[in-house]
């Protein structure tokens, strides 16, 4: 067996792996259910105040725009998920003393840690997958299909997905979640190397999450040249693949900022964990 398929083996037999697919659930079925019991006032407010300069037939609220809105209410929940697992993967071992005992044998430490990443990896890309899957098959039992019709914040208009654009970019844009993700479960993963025990690295990672979305949404003229170096900044990119025409040239480049954000965290967890001092 290889050494990410053990990482794999080890993630899913933790208990604290499954909180997140369990806060999920539950959170899109509570979701998806009120909305629907709601549905003539939620529709009204979906609507932003549409009907008063567009005549709008049939349902407004359908599997895309609740996805769309589900992934809006969530998205400042799930890197607490994320974190609660990437910043297990190596301080919960040392802390065992399992850590100490796979050093012994044969796997070089470079192997051990870049297993251990795509471990977090994987597992940060099925929670979104999960996410995904649920949010848009709830909705489709609810609400059925339709096209995605999304208000811009502070926009003067407004964006209308066809039905058969809809469902691409939705998993187009959950796949985009998947990298945005990734940055925080990166970031909990580099705290892992730095610490033995599991609570630092996961309160250090959020605390740095919300300090940037707090910082990068600050409107004074210092934190606004912050901004372009915050990960938090980029971490929206999944709200650029719902907008009609997409503007790749953007997408592209929050996709690399990510990714880079991924590198130099990974890279820095590496070269803590090759030079560490094991004792437990």
């Amino acid at each position: 067996m290889s050494l990410f398929a053990i990482e794999i083996e080890k993630t899913y037999l933790r208990w604290r792996t499954y909180i997140g697919f369990a806060v999920i659930l539950v959170a899109v079925i509570l979701l998806e259910v009120i909305i629907k019991l709601n549905e003539p006032q939620m529709a009204r407010a979906f609507s932003g105040g549409l009907s008063a300069d567009f005549i709008i037939s049939g349902h407004i609220l359908n599997a895309w725009v609740i996805t769309a809105f589900v992934m809006n209410s969530l998205y400042i929940h799930v890197p607490f998920l994320i974190a609660l697992v990437a910043g297990d993967m190596v301080s919960s071992e040392a802390t065992s003393g399992t850590l100490r005992f796979m050093l012994i044998r044969p796997p070089s430490r470079s192997k051990i840690i870049s297993a251990k990443f795509l471990a977090m990896l994987f597992y940060t890309a099925t929670l979104i997958i999960f996410f995904g899957i649920l949010c848009v098959g709830i909705g489709l039992m609810l609400f059925g299909g339709g096209e995605l019709i999304k208000v811009q914040p502070g926009m003067p208009h407004i964006v209308v997905l066809p039905a058969r654009l809809a469902a691409s970019q939705t998993g187009l844009a959950f796949i985009a979640a998947i990298i945005s993700m990734s940055v925080v479960g990166a970031l909990a993963f580099l705290f892992s190397t730095l610490v033995d025990n599991s609570i630092g690295p996961i309160i250090g990672s959020i605390a740095v999450v919300i300090i940037s979305f707090i910082l990068g949404n600050l409107p004074f003229e210092f934190t606004e040249s912050l901004r372009p170096y915050l990960f938090t900044t980029y971490m929206g990119i999944w709200q650029l693949l719902l907008d009609n025409p997409v503007d790749w040239p953007m997408v592209l480049k929050y996709a690399l900022a990510l990714l880079g954000y991924d590198t130099v965290f990974f890279m820095v967890a590496y070269y803590v964990f090759v030079r560490k001092d094991i004792k437990s």
